[in-house]
């Protein structure tokens, strides 16, 4: 009996170990991070097709705008926290032959199980790893979502309402440039429709590549132009013929060197 004492402390000991042996090791999300890759002096382009609603004394008017972006990180260094943050710029130009004028510069870094990007004074986590079907966060955390933007002469909260999650991966798809790309992930980011306001916006990922399209439509409407405040009949009109103020923007890739 004197041995028993030893004997339990010894199967403890034992269980325990076991236990332990049975937990399940980290995650292995290396392979997620090609989809946000950080490489410096390699651009990527990009068609972007744009409409911006204005609200005018003759009524609503959509300006639409084409053109040919190039994005490429130019610069890679640490920020306050000692994160290694990269620089990039943004280059556009209205057709193949014009001069590329510069837009913006913007940064972006992955820092553990986040990818970011910082653009016109925001921070967006765009993805969160590991990367997983459903999986959803709160992508416009560090700025208030209900910051007004002016917009054609209109002030609107873009952001409002988004919350992000991972609705589609290893998709194959044919985006509307012709590429094929294999594997792509999507994060959709906002999904409002209702009657004064719509916010539908989503983001589509390619390993190796990085961003390859990029869709947000977000307009709102008093139903004061098209209707006269009758919000019965403004609520069975298409967004085309009710929105009065807002935008629409799709960025796809075209090639990356």
């Amino acid at each position: 009996m004197r041995h028993l004492p030893i004997l339990l402390l010894l199967c403890s000991l034992f269980f325990a170990a076991s236990c332990k042996e049975e937990v399940e090791p980290a995650a292995d999300f290396s392979a997620d991070l090609a989809f946000f890759p950080l490489e410096l002096n390699r651009p990527v382009y990009y068609q972007v097709d744009s409409i911006v609603v204005f609200n005018t004394v003759g009524g609503i008017v959509y300006d639409t705008a084409t053109a040919e972006v190039r994005e490429t990180l130019v610069e890679e260094f640490d920020a306050e926290d000692g994160t290694s943050t990269f620089r990039g710029e943004r280059w556009q130009r209205s057709t193949p032959t014009s001069p590329w004028v510069f837009l913006q510069s913007y940064t972006v870094s992955r820092t553990g199980r986040v990818a970011s990007r910082q653009e016109d004074n925001l921070l967006f986590t765009k993805l969160v790893f590991p990367i997983a079907d459903g999986r959803s966060w709160d992508g416009n955390s560090a700025f208030d979502p209900m910051r007004e933007f002016v917009l054609g002469g209109e002030f609107l909260s873009i952001y409002e309402g988004w919350q992000y999650s991972y609705e589609t991966t290893e998709a194959n798809v044919t985006l509307s440039t012709g590429v094929t790309l294999e594997n792509t992930i999507v994060v959709e980011q906002a999904d409002v429709d209702n009657l004064i306001d719509r916010r539908i916006a989503f983001e589509r990922y390619a390993p190796g590549i990085g961003l390859v399209e990029r869709f947000i439509d977000a307009r709102a409407t008093q139903c004061r132009t098209c209707c006269s405040l009758d919000f019965a009949l403004c609520n069975g009109l298409p967004w085309g013929e009710k929105a009065e103020k807002g935008f629409l923007i799709n960025q796809t890739f075209l090639r990356a060197e």
